[in-house]
C-alpha cells in the first residue's frame, strides 16, 4: 500500500500584474490553516433514453475559494489586504513604512492576488484571488487574522523555494500589546475579547467564453463592517447611548514598536446590540456589545494602518 503525502507545506502570495494570470510568490506567509479549493459545477446528465444511469458529465462554471488563517503579523496582513476592496496608500521611508487601507466602493478589486499553496511538495496555484471578507480577533493573547477569498481558477505551477525574509517578518502580537479606545483617545481597560469584521460579499462572475471554465472576474456586493466586544458593565451610561443610537469613533491598536503595529479605526460606530446578563449570584456583570460601522463625511467606514519594515510598493505589479 502506498504511503500518504505528509502535511508539511507553505503559502506564497503575489500581486498579479495581469488579473487572473498566475504570478510566482513574492512574499511567503506563515499560516495557521487554509481551506483553499477548486470547485466546479459539473452537470451530470440523465436524459430519458432507455437508461437508468447517468449518461455523461459536462463541465460547468468553476472557481476557487476558501479561508486562510494567520497570526496577524503586520507585513503579512498588509500583503493580503492588497487583494481586498480597499484603496492603499503608503508613507514613510526605510525601515519605517506605514500602509493605510481604506474601504472603497469599487465593483471589482483594484488588485488581485496569486496564492500558491505547497502541500508537502505538491503545488497548487490559485489565480485572480480576491479577499471577500476578513476579520481580526484575539485568541490566547495572540492577534489572529483570517480572510475568506474568491478567485478565478487554478493554474499548475512549478515548485517554488520559500524565502523567509529575515528582519521583516516580525514576531506575533501578544498579551500586553493591545489598546482599545472607546471613544477614540479614551483608552478602556474593561474588555477581554474583540472581533473586527469586514464583509464585502464577493462572488465569482461567469461569462460565456472559449478559453476557460473559470470565473471571468470577481465582483463585490454590499459591505458590512462590524465589531463585537465583551466589557464590564459599570453604569447605564453606555447602555443608554445604545438606546439613543449614539455614534462613537473606536480605535483598536496592536503595537510592539515604531514599525510593528496595526491600527484599526471605525470612524462612526453605532451599537447594534447590547446584552447584559447575570449567570449566578455574585458574578461580575458583563456586557456583550455589537457595533455596526457606517460611513463618515468622507465616505469612510473603516481604516487599517499597518506600520512595518515592508516596502509594499515593491510588491505591486
Amino acid at each position: 500500500m502506498p504511503q500518504g503525502i505528509g502535511a508539511g507545506g507553505f503559502v506564497g502570495i503575489a500581486v498579479e500584474t495581469v488579473s487572473g494570470t498566475y504570478t510566482a510568490p513574492t512574499l511567503y506567509v506563515p499560516i495557521d490553516s487554509e481551506t483553499l479549493a477548486y470547485t466546479q459545477a459539473t452537470s451530470w446528465r440523465r436524459p430519458i433514453r432507455q437508461s437508468a444511469d447517468i449518461i455523461n458529465a459536462v463541465p460547468g462554471n468553476a472557481q476557487v475559494g476558501g479561508d486562510i488563517s494567520i497570526e496577524a503579523r503586520e507585513d503579512a496582513v498588509a500583503m493580503l489586504l492588497l487583494g481586498a476592496r480597499v484603496t492603499m496608500s503608503q508613507s514613510g521611508t526605510t525601515p519605517n513604512f506605514v500602509q493605510t487601507f481604506i474601504g472603497n466602493a469599487n465593483a471589482v478589486a483594484t488588485r488581485t492576488l496569486s496564492v500558491t499553496v505547497v502541500r508537502d511538495g505538491v503545488v497548487f496555484g490559485y489565480t485572480g484571488v480576491t479577499v471577500s471578507n476578513f476579520n481580526f480577533t484575539v485568541t490566547d493573547g495572540i492577534l489572529l487574522f483570517s480572510v475568506s477569498v474568491v478567485g478565478r481558477t487554478e493554474a499548475v505551477q512549478s515548485l517554488p523555494t520559500a524565502t523567509w525574509i529575515s528582519g521583516i517578518q516580525s514576531a506575533n502580537f501578544g498579551a500586553g500589546q493591545y489598546q482599545i479606545q472607546i471613544p477614540t483617545a479614551t483608552q478602556v481597560f474593561d474588555t477581554d475579547t474583540f472581533t473586527f469584521t469586514v464583509d464585502d460579499n464577493a462572488a465569482a462572475q461567469f461569462r460565456m467564453r472559449n478559453d476557460t471554465t473559470g470565473a471571468s472576474f470577481v465582483a463585490f456586493g454590499e459591505r458590512a463592517v462590524g465589531l463585537t466586544l465583551d466589557r464590564d458593565f459599570i453604569t447605564r451610561t453606555d447602555y443608554d447611548a445604545f438606546k439613543a443610537l449614539t455614534a462613537q469613533t473606536i480605535t483598536l491598536i496592536a503595537s510592539k514598536g515604531t514599525n510593528n503595529s496595526i491600527t484599526i479605526v471605525m470612524p462612526v460606530a453605532i451599537k447594534d446590540t447590547y446584552a447584559v446578563n447575570l449567570s449566578g449570584q455574585g458574578d461580575v456583570i458583563r456586557a456583550s456589545i455589537a457595533y455596526q460601522g457606517i460611513i463618515d463625511s468622507t465616505g469612510k467606514s473603516y481604516s487599517i494602518a499597518c506600520a512595518s519594515q515592508l516596502d509594499l510598493t515593491t510588491f505591486i505589479g
